[in-house]
C-alpha cells in the first residue's frame, strides 16, 4: 500500500485519554500531527478542525494529501471512504464513531476482495479518511451538558463546513476525477452523519445542486461517486433545490436505472432529528417568511422527516443483515434517494452501524464498485456497436 512520501504512517492511534467525570472538552485535536495510519489491511487518516473550521494541525491535511498523490504517481485505483461524525463525538482513539468506522473499513476490505476474486481483478487498496471537529464540547457523566449544547454545536458545525473540509474534499475530488481521466477505476464515497452529515451537505451544496441540473438522463458526479447523509441534522429546507430538480427530471421523463449518487437515511425513531431538531429550529419562524405550507415544513424539519420527500421505505428482512427496500433500486427512476429506516435496521440517532444498514451501505457502494469498473474508458471503447 502506498505511503506518505514526507511523512510515514503511524501503526497505532494515539493513548486512550483520561477526562474527569465533568468538564469542558479543549478545542485542540487528539490525535498526532501525523495524522496517518498503517493499521495493517487498510490504511486511516484522521483529520481534525477546530470551531472556526481551520485544522488544528496542518500536517494531517498534508499527510492525506501526500498520500493521496503517491497513489495518484503510482496510477492506483483505491477504495476512499471518508466519515464525517456528528454531534457529541471528536477524534478521541475510543470515540465510538471512530471505533465503528475502523470496522467498516475492514469489512470494505473483505468486500473488495471478495468482488475481487468473482471478477479476477486486482483488489484495490482501502483508505479511510475520519473527519473529525469538536462536536463534544461540555460532557458529564448524566449527559445533560452535552445535550444543552445543541444550538452551539449546530453553529460550530456551520463554520466547519465553510471551512478548510472544503479543501480536503477537493483533494479527494482531484485524486478521484483525475484517475476517472485516465481510464481509472477508483471510488470515492463520503459520509456524513448527524450534525457531520449538515457539515459534508453544506460542503457539497453546489456540486450535488449542479449534478441534479445536468440536462442528461444519466448523472455523471465530479465530486464523488456516493454522498450518505445518515441523521443528518440539517434543515429539509437545503435539500429543496434538488428536490425542485429531481421533479424536473421526473416531469421530463429522464430516468436512469444508475446507482444513487447522493442517500438521506433516517431512522423513523430518531428523536434528535425528529423531535429535539423542529423544536430547536422553531425559533426561525419568528424572523424569516416562507411561501407555502411545504417551505414551511422544511424550514424546521430535516429531511428524512417530511413524507414528500421521502423516495424509500428500507426496512428489516428474514436474517442478521437482510433488508427490504421499496422500491426496488432496479426500479427507481432517478440517482438522488430519501430513505427512512425501521428500528431494526437503524436503531434511533446513533444506531447507525448494525449489520443490516451496513450491509444496505454496503450494496450500494459495490453497486458503484462494479458500475465504476464497467465504464472505465477502456470498457466503454470495447463495447459492441
Amino acid at each position: 500500500m502506498a505511503a506518505s512520501p514526507t511523512m510515514p504512517p503511524l501503526d497505532a492511534l494515539a493513548p486512550i485519554e483520561q477526562r474527569r467525570a465533568i468538564g469542558v472538552m479543549p478545542n485542540a485535536g487528539h490525535q498526532a500531527p501525523a495524522g496517518l495510519f498503517n493499521l495493517g489491511s487498510y490504511q486511516l487518516g484522521v483529520v481534525e478542525f477546530d470551531d472556526q473550521g481551520l485544522c488544528y494541525a496542518r500536517a494531517q491535511m498534508d499527510a492525506v494529501a501526500d498520500a493521496l498523490n503517491a497513489f495518484t504517481i503510482s496510477e492506483t485505483d483505491i477504495v476512499l471512504v471518508v466519515f464525517a461524525h456528528g454531534w457529541k463525538h471528536d477524534a478521541r482513539t475510543d470515540d465510538d464513531n471512530l471505533i465503528a468506522f475502523q470496522a467498516v473499513l475492514q469489512k470494505t476490505v473483505e468486500l473488495e476482495a471478495a468482488l475481487s476474486a468473482r471478477i479476477g481483478a486486482a483488489a484495490r487498496p482501502i483508505f479511510g479518511v475520519f473527519v473529525a471537529w469538536r462536536g463534544l464540547s461540555l460532557y458529564d457523566g448524566l449527559g445533560l451538558l452535552d445535550n444543552a449544547t445543541f444550538w452551539d454545536r449546530q453553529e460550530a458545525g456551520r463554520r466547519v463546513s465553510t471551512g478548510s473540509i472544503r479543501e480536503l474534499l477537493g483533494r479527494f475530488r482531484h485524486y478521484r476525477n483525475r484517475r476517472k481521466d485516465n481510464g481509472g477505476a477508483p471510488l470515492f464515497v463520503v459520509v456524513g452523519h448527524s450534525f457531520g452529515g449538515m457539515i459534508v451537505y453544506s460542503a457539497l451544496a453546489q456540486s450535488l445542486i449542479e449534478a441534479a441540473s445536468v440536462p442528461t438522463d444519466e448523472i455523471t458526479p465530479r465530486f464523488a461517486d456516493l454522498v450518505l447523509l445518515v441523521n443528518p441534522a440539517i434543515e429539509a429546507a437545503r435539500y429543496m433545490p434538488i428536490f425542485e430538480l429531481v421533479q424536473v427530471r421526473t416531469t421530463a421523463g429522464r430516468a436512469t436505472a444508475q446507482p444513487p449518487v447522493f442517500i438521506c437515511a433516517t431512522a423513523r425513531n430518531d428523536w434528535a432529528t425528529g423531535l429535539a431538531f423542529p423544536i430547536g429550529n422553531a425559533f426561525s419562524l419568528l424572523t424569516e417568511s416562507w411561501r407555502g405550507s411545504r417551505e414551511r415544513q422544511a424550514m424546521v424539519n430535516t429531511i428524512g422527516h417530511l413524507p414528500w420527500l421521502k423516495t424509500h421505505d428500507l426496512k428489516g428482512a428474514a436474517g442478521p443483515d437482510r433488508y427490504t427496500l421499496d422500491p426496488p433500486p432496479e426500479t427507481t427512476q432517478h440517482p438522488f434517494w430519501v430513505v427512512q429506516a425501521t428500528p431494526d435496521v437503524i436503531d434511533g440517532h446513533n444506531g447507525i452501524f448494525g449489520d443490516r444498514f451496513l450491509r444496505f451501505i454496503a450494496d450500494r457502494v459495490f453497486e458503484h464498485v462494479e458500475y465504476s469498473r464497467a465504464r472505465t474508458p477502456m470498457n466503454v471503447m470495447a463495447r459492441p456497436g
